[in-house]
């Protein structure tokens, strides 16, 4: 009965036992680069059912490098010689020595202390040396900002060489009151066709007057005309068209589908055959 009770004191003080803290110190990365920040890892390891205060790593002998800033966090779980505790400590160290020299932590100091402790054990770690690499961040800059510039000036090049292509014309006087003579088929096909000749009139009066100089088609002569350069047999046809739509929108005229058609056609041939000729891209690469 007293060996049963011995033996189960001994394994209560061995559970109460904690076994010595380790160390492991990690770098996230041996070659770093200067001005920028890297992370040095370091996780203290004991196992046991006691308390274990663990303090923060310091790095005394720290060159090449500051200490930006210091995250901990610590984890338990069971295991099969007693409760596994770890203690992370991830350090952000700003690298401030150039391209070609080191960083070195030099030993570590770190600190323990057991719950029956009255004092912190002090000892050291291994530290790690760390390889300062020379930055190709600016050259890629550079090398983007030159390929951007030659871009550029290659647009500027191919712009200056060939204007007609790179610049958009603006539209002729024939091609806006073509958009305008299409969308009378809509008042066409709704049936409204007082409001159909109206507009058809209205775009023939206008080219006249612009394209010609005949402010007055009504009064305008073939003499008139022949100044102008306008045919008379087109004079002619035109006079006679808006005397139609007069007619239709006046005097209740009811026009055939024929002369419905006509005044449509005649605007557009007239539209088409003085519309300015557009020379294509394909075309300027044959003419050049």
């Amino acid at each position: 009965m007293r060996k049963t009770i011995y033996i189960i004191i001994v394994f209560l003080l061995a559970l109460s036992a904690y076994s010595e803290v380790t160390w492991e110190v990690l770098p996230e990365s041996t070659n770093v680069v200067s001005q920028k920040s890297t992370q040095l890892k370091m996780t203290a390891t004991w196992t046991g059912f006691e308390t274990v205060s663990v303090r923060t790593p310091r790095l005394k002998e720290l060159k090449g490098a500051l200490v930006n800033d210091i995250v901990s966090y610590n984890e338990s779980k069971p295991g099969p010689g007693g409760t596994q505790h770890t203690a992370t400590y991830v350090i952000d160290l700003l690298v401030t020595n150039a391209p070609g020299s080191v960083v070195e932590t030099g030993l570590i100091e770190v600190m323990t202390r057991g719950l029956e402790d009255q004092e912190f054990s002090s000892s050291t770690v291994p530290g790690v040396v760390l390889n300062v690499k020379r930055s190709y961040r600016f050259l890629i800059f550079a090398l983007a900002g030159l390929g951007a510039l030659l871009i550029l000036l290659l647009f500027v090049i191919l712009k200056k060489a060939r204007p007609r292509s790179a610049a958009k014309e603006e539209a002729s006087l024939e091609e806006t009151l073509l958009g305008e003579l299409e969308e009378c088929k809509t008042l066409r096909m709704k049936g409204e066709i007082a409001a159909y000749f109206e507009k058809c009139e209205d775009i023939l009066r206008r080219y006249l007057r612009y394209k010609y100089a005949l402010p007055d088609l009504d009064s305008a002569d073939e003499k008139e005309a022949l100044e102008k350069s306008l045919d008379q047999r087109m004079l002619r046809a035109a006079k006679e068209l808006c005397s139609v739509s007069f007619n239709v929108r006046y005097a209740g005229y009811q026009p055939s589908s024929q002369e419905e058609k006509r005044i449509f056609d005649f605007i557009k041939e007239l539209l088409l055959r003085n519309r300015p000729c557009r020379t294509d891209e394909q075309d300027e690469l044959y003419i050049n």
